[in-house]
């Protein structure tokens, strides 16, 4: 019996226990998981067990968040929330431009007008093209000789004529001038004359006429540049009649007296939107060459001119009749070095072509940055030499340094370190000796603290400021 009733018992438990074929569940515990055996579960009694998530938070419901919308406390603390976020953006803003404004600036790159950038050529009626070239030569042969050299500005002395501002000087070939101005135009070139004189003619048309006293001092055949009507009479003759020949700077030859000076600063100011210019400082080299030229002298010459922007009218032709060859080569790279604009006066197609490369080259240097506008500082050195620094004004902008040596018979050695921004050793970037560019030559390297010059040699370093 017991046997039996055993036996009933583990058919019960067997029964009840067993896996299911029709997939029903069979609860572990009344709360528990529920385990679930179906016909496709593997022989080895695995179970797929169903557990229910846990409820996660979702945020508010907008039926609950609308009940805080107009509660006072959280109506306070938006409003300080948003007052907070906008003050904190003004006073980034507000800190944000006093750093701009008490920031150190970069200093404003310096710029030349385009009459003081290039050297100039001169052409005038006391030499002729007739006179210092072939029977063949024509006047573009002008303008030919001016590309050559890496000139852009041709300069035409007294054009304007002093009985009628508004013709061509009778002294001319209106032809050639002409045909100048074509020839210039068709290869880009500037055109530059003189201004009007400060004293007029009697015979001056402007003089004659009752019409314009007013722009004449009293009693007087002397233009009175303070008249504002002058000044506009002036730039419309300028930018008018002369622009459309072509010509589009004016050298005030005297401007000697403070009026001239603010009335040429005026004109330029007036032309400089239809791309005119009207300069003064016109300093006349032959003065300084023909009574003793000398390196003292020479040097207080470039003393008297260097502070202010002058245009140096240097005849080299001319020059070679009082000092040596040589000499009239360092004469002509030191006025392309220094701050200033050479005018080549004497048109000579023979001289110019032998000076072809040479003067070229300067012409390319003065393209430089530091040439352009860089600062100027004389080197001690003895009296027969001149020698000096451009240093830029733009960090990373090389400088250059420029020695003379005016001696005949003796060699000097220049120390150009005395000067502040100067070490090191730098590349020859000219001999007066050598009429090749360094870009077809290697000129070698100099020592900055011991530059070597032979006598009546002229060098020009390019170098890497240390500043």
């Amino acid at each position: 019996m017991t046997e039996e009733k055993n036996s009933v018992k583990n058919g019960a438990a067997n029964t009840e226990m067993a896996p299911q074929e029709d997939g029903t569940k069979v609860p572990l515990t009344s709360d528990g998981p529920e385990v679930k055996f179906t016909s496709n579960d593997p022989p080895n009694g695995d179970a797929k067990i169903d557990i229910p998530l846990a409820p996660t938070f979702s945020g508010l419901t907008k039926e609950e968040l609308m009940k805080y919308s107009n509660d006072p406390f959280w109506v306070r603390l938006r409003w300080a929330l948003f007052i907070v976020f906008w003050l904190g953006w003004v006073a980034m803003l507000v800190l944000a431009i006093v750093i701009i404004i008490q920031a150190p600036r970069c200093a404003p790159k310096e710029t030349l007008d385009w009459i003081q950038e290039s050297a100039m050529i001169q052409y005038d009626v006391n030499n002729p093209i007739d006179a210092d070239m072939s029977s063949d030569a024509t006047p573009d042969d002008l303008v030919k000789i001016a590309e050559d050299l890496g000139i852009t500005t041709v300069y035409i002395k007294d054009l304007i004529s002093p009985l009628n501002f508004e013709n061509i000087n009778p002294l001319y070939n209106k032809s050639d001038v002409m045909a100048i101005l074509e020839a210039a135009k068709t290869h880009g070139l500037r055109v530059v004359t003189d201004s009007v004189p400060d004293e007029v003619a009697p015979d001056n048309n402007w003089y004659k006429n009752p019409n314009m006293s007013d722009y004449f001092k009293h009693k007087s055949r002397k233009l009175d540049f303070s008249n504002s009507d002058l000044l506009e009479k002036l730039t419309d003759l300028f930018s008018g009649i002369w622009k459309e020949r072509g010509i589009g700077g004016f050298l005030v030859d005297n401007a000697n007296t403070e009026e001239l000076v603010n009335a040429s600063k005026i004109l330029n100011d007036a032309l400089e939107p239809a791309d005119g210019a009207v300069a003064y400082g016109v300093a006349d080299m032959e003065n300084e060459l023909v009574a003793g030229f000398n390196a003292t002298k020479f040097r207080s010459f470039l003393d008297d001119h260097i502070n202010d922007w002058s245009y140096y009218r240097f005849n080299p032709k001319l020059a070679e009749g009082h000092i040596p060859v040589n000499v009239v080569r360092l004469v002509t790279l030191s006025l392309f070095m220094v701050p200033g604009t050479p005018i080549l006066d004497g048109f000579d197609k023979s001289y110019f072509d032998s000076q072809k490369e040479f003067i070229k080259s300067l012409s390319e240097l003065r393209e430089k940055e530091s040439v352009k506008v860089g600062n100027l500082t004389f080197a001690e050195s003895n009296e027969s030499v001149i020698a000096y620094a451009r240093m830029p004004v733009i960090k990373g902008t090389p400088g250059y340094a420029v020695a003379v040596n005016l001696s005949p018979v003796s060699n000097v050695t220049v120390d150009f370190t005395a000067i502040e921004g100067v070490s090191g050793k730098g590349d020859n970037s000219l001999r007066s000796t050598s009429d090749v560019p360094v870009s077809n030559h290697d000129l070698g390297r100099s020592d900055m603290s011991a530059v070597f010059l032979e006598p009546l040699e002229g060098i020009v370093i390019q170098f890497v400021p240390n500043l």
